[in-house]
């Protein structure tokens, strides 16, 4: 046999030495890639943690001006601080932070019947029904006359317009155009709240404290009573109790939540939100100064699915440029009606306090 084609023997430790010095030629650059992984990977969680670092600052930055113990110290530092920036550095990312008040909470349009359309709508609801009559044989049945009434739902615009400086949207470092938008769509859904509730109907939606209701009742006592719950609670008929909520005053709240049963626990339900069974809503726009005491309010027991909004053009937003004053235009608007459609399916109490 040839040299060429014979085997050699190799033992394990000469097999280990051929691998050592084969991985020791590829260390070099197998480390390379390694350590340009590692470096990329740290770069990125840098960046991560400078990121959520400044958020932190932020954050920080906020509790500390705004808490009790670091007021005082924010202060002086300000006051003694011979530089033009105060002793507490102002974190970048509140620059374009603007703090802002809340609003008050809708509740009418998450209650009612909500459509669109736009142009006049005419609801016809029922007036003058038939009346069924026992008769006998050879009798002439009464004659019935059903008569149809119409709630009519029209386009009323609500708008608000604001005129900015050019000069302002140049130099400030927050959208001025998206913060004005902003307050200007949240005034507008102030004011039909404000409408749905106790609108007049001139030129704006008839509000539910404006629709005629039929058979009020008053308080009795001198004080809420849970006799004047029951009372209220009883006189919606049964068809519309299902789905019907208790709406009140701040001050009707209050009322409401001191009146017990005759048990002497409280009608109302903190775990549920909700006053013999059903839910408690509170709205800003019942005032808490009706009557000649001034410090009566009303409390209503219905289904608010009867009260119907119509969206004739939802809220939309319009700018145009001011030349000749350097300003920019800004338009927010949106037509919309509203009607409490079947004054039999809501109650009123008055004269509570």
């Amino acid at each position: 046999m040839s040299e060429k084609n014979e085997i050699k023997e190799v033992t394990m430790e000469e097999l280990k030495s051929i691998m050592a010095d084969g991985i020791k030629e590829i260390i070099p650059d197998l480390k390379k890639e390694v350590l340009d992984e590692v470096k990329g990977t740290l770069k990125d969680e840098v960046k991560v943690n400078s990121d959520e670092e400044n958020l932190e600052k932020s954050a920080n930055f906020i509790k500390e001006v705004c808490s009790e113990q670091k007021s005082a110290e924010f202060e002086k530092k300000a006051i003694d601080s011979d530089t033009e920036s105060f002793g507490y550095a102002v974190p970048t990312e509140l620059s374009s932070f603007i703090l802002q008040a809340k609003d008050k909470i809708a509740k009418m349009r998450k209650l009612a019947f909500v459509f669109q359309m736009s142009g006049n709508f005419q609801l016809p609801t029922e007036g003058t029904g038939v009346t069924g009559y026992w008769v006998d044989e050879n009798e002439t049945i009464t004659e019935s006359n059903p008569t149809l009434n119409k709630k009519t739902l029209g386009d009323y615009y609500l708008a608000a317009r604001v005129l900015i400086p050019r000069k302002l949207l140049n130099t400030s470092a927050y959208n001025i155009v998206n913060y004005v938008g902003e307050l200007c769509a949240r005034s507008l859904r102030n004011k039909e709240e404000s409408a749905f509730v106790a609108g007049d109907g001139d030129a704006k939606p008839t509000g539910l404290r404006s629709a005629s209701l039929t058979g009020t009742i008053a308080q009795a006592g001198s004080a809420l009573e849970y006799k004047d719950m029951v009372k209220l609670y009883f006189a919606l008929d049964e068809q519309y109790r299902d789905n019907a909520v208790f709406l009140t005053s701040s001050l009707g709240m209050q009322a409401i939540l001191n009146v017990e049963d005759d048990n002497g626990r409280p009608i109302f339900d903190f775990n549920t939100t909700k006053v013999l069974g059903k839910p408690l809503v509170e709205s800003a726009d019942i005032p808490a100064n009706l009557g000649s005491s001034a410090d009566t309010t009303e409390i209503y027991f219905g289904d608010m699915w009867y009260y119907w909004i119509k969206d004739g053009e939802k809220m939309f937003v319009d700018t145009d440029k001011v030349l000749s004053k350097l300003q920019v235009e800004l338009v927010v608007a949106e037509a919309v009606d509203g009607v409490y459609t079947l004054p039999a399916a809501c109650k009123k109490m008055t004269g509570v306090k």
